[in-house]
């Protein structure tokens, strides 16, 4: 039974490591993932992120602004704002990201919004690279090549230059909610999972300036509580906490259960003690006879094989199977010497009489049987009903070897207590005549040990009354 309720505790215990195990390398996943730098580049898009770069009311909204150089002819630019669109289509957060744009074509730059441009001009084999916020700028603090017309700034870009926008937190621009719920499921409202972003440039009237080379790179970062393996550990685990409550309770009051038991046993017990001594006393010879008898009895259930609470059952039954020598006369109990034929008859209605005895005694399973048939033989030849073999309960053929072995182990006043290979060879004798072979066969393996223990408990007694 230990080692059932142990096994359930490891098993509890096993399943817990392996939850924790299990949460721990998704934990350290999700660290990994969101530390985890994706990159788009163009043309190509993905189910996670996609980003579109577009004239903002098409190639029509635009304007054109004359610019005219000291003995130069005018130039004619054509000014639109570029719109760059970042949509977000997975169910992870875009936490940071970044937008690296190339210029294929020639063009200046006048203005963007609401993040700052880092930009990259070559020029004689040299790299001029500053960050601007150009919604906020002095002249003097601009070191690339530019120009001002009017109140326009006008940063030159030529093929191979390219800038990299970087958002605005304070301007929403970063992080980019989720679109998608755990299970895939579309959940934010478009214009929460997107960010667009706005530039103006101006490029010669005859040219096209069109943005088809860029390098999107973002990071996401995946909200465990919204993943599906996230929800599915948290279950297993309030399953895991609500067994390991539920078997925690249980032990609780079987503890509980099992001390009440224990108590219930020990009143039980010292209460038949208290009555077998009162039908022990009428003979001094078998004082002590019901309670050895029961311990016999429950070491043979014991070599059967029987549980624990049956074998503390046989032993309480065996406690009071000679109950119905109380009604016995004193004159023939107490006969040293040998019955006659009208006084045994007296003794063999004992077994009857503690059966009429304990016949109202119905919490104790068996309890009847044990005092009415332990005097029945194997082969039929007993009393008080000549039951033979498997005919006569169980507990009657356990009762009878255990008594019969006391009986011998027992000095009594008509003879002293028979040696332990007379003992032996009596019940290998008797074997399915007076006792069951099997019940005797249980015995055999543990009667020379009852009587090296019976012996030096003898021992002992006279020491102690030296």
């Amino acid at each position: 039974m230990k080692d059932k309720k142990r096994g359930k505790f490891i098993i509890l215990g096993a399943v817990f490591a392996a939850l924790l195990i299990a949460f721990l390398i998704y934990f350290f996943y999700v660290r990994a993932y969101n530390n985890r730098e994706w990159s788009l580049v163009s043309p190509m898009g993905s189910d996670v992120c996609t980003l579109e770069i577009y004239p903002r009311g098409g190639e029509t909204d635009s304007w054109v602004k004359n610019v005219e150089k000291k003995g130069e002819p005018t130039v004619s630019y054509t000014g639109m704002i570029y719109e760059g669109k970042v949509t977000n289509h997975s169910s992870s957060e875009i936490k940071e990201w970044r937008l690296k744009i190339d210029v294929t074509t020639e063009c200046y730059l006048n203005n963007a919004w609401c993040g700052r441009l880092e930009i990259h001009q070559f020029r004689d084999d040299a790299e001029k690279v500053q960050t601007l916020d150009l919604r906020n700028y002095g002249d003097e603090t601009i070191t690339l090549e530019h120009r001002i017309e009017g109140q326009d700034l006008m940063i030159h870009m030529l093929p191979g230059d390219y800038m990299v926008y970087l958002p605005d937190e304070a301007a929403n621009e970063f992080p980019i909610a989720a679109s998608r719920n755990a299970a895939g499921q579309e959940e934010a409202e478009e214009e929460e999972s997107a960010v667009v972003i706005g530039m103006i440039f101006y490029y010669q009237t005859e040219d096209r300036l069109a943005f088809n080379n860029f390098d999107l790179q973002y990071y996401l970062q995946k909200d465990m509580t919204q993943d599906i393996w996230f929800r599915l550990l948290m279950a297993a685990f309030l399953l895991w906490l609500l067994v390991a409550i539920n078997m925690t309770a249980v032990e609780l009051n079987m503890r509980k259960a099992r001390q009440r038991m224990q108590q219930d046993a020990k009143i039980i017990e010292q209460s038949l003690s208290v009555f077998t001594r009162f039908f022990d006393a009428k003979d001094p010879y078998t004082t002590g006879h019901s309670e050895r008898v029961a311990e016999y009895s429950r070491l043979i259930a014991e070599r059967m094989g029987f549980s624990e609470e049956e074998c503390k059952r046989i032993y309480y039954i065996a406690m009071m199977h000679d109950c119905g020598k109380f009604f016995i006369p004193d004159e023939i109990l107490k006969k040293p010497g040998k019955l006659t034929d009208e006084e045994f008859e007296v003794i063999k209605t004992h077994t009857v009489k503690g059966a009429e005895l304990l016949n109202d005694f119905t919490s104790l399973e068996g309890i009847k049987d044990g005092a009415l048939y332990h005097h029945e033989r194997y082969d039929g030849k007993g009393y008080p009903s000549g039951k033979k073999g498997e005919e006569i309960p169980l507990i009657g053929r356990i009762i009878c070897v255990a008594d019969s072995f006391d009986a011998m182990n027992s000095r009594r006043c008509y003879r002293d207590k028979l040696t332990e290979e007379h003992i032996i060879s009596e019940f290998e004798r008797n074997r399915g005549r007076q006792f069951d072979p099997g019940v005797v066969d249980c015995f055999l393996e543990i009667a020379r040990d009852l009587i090296q223990r019976s012996e030096a408990a003898d021992y002992v007694e006279q020491k102690s009354t030296i």
